[in-house]
């Protein structure tokens, strides 16, 4: 699947897994975030995705399947 970095960070700061864009963080705040998911082969599982947000916020549900099935959907959706 291939999408632009600063898509994914679009959809990324849309997703708000963590509340951080809500909170008043800017939107490129995953930006860390949206490099590692790019960094994975294939069409990202949504167990990639939580764990990523996991080990970055060190909490495990900091994305929950749901955000990720989102985010993987959109991804789809919007790639070019």
């Amino acid at each position: 699947m291939a999408i632009a970095r600063d898509e994914l960070i679009r959809i990324l700061a849309e997703a708000d897994p963590v509340g951080l864009i809500a909170d008043g963080a800017p939107d490129d705040e995953y930006a860390a975030e949206a490099d590692a998911i790019l960094a994975l082969r294939g069409v990202p599982r949504l167990t990639e995705i939580t764990g990523i947000f996991g080990v970055s916020f060190a909490d495990p549900g900091a994305c929950t399947r749901e955000t990720a099935r989102w985010i993987v959907d959109e991804m789809g959706r919007r790639a070019g």
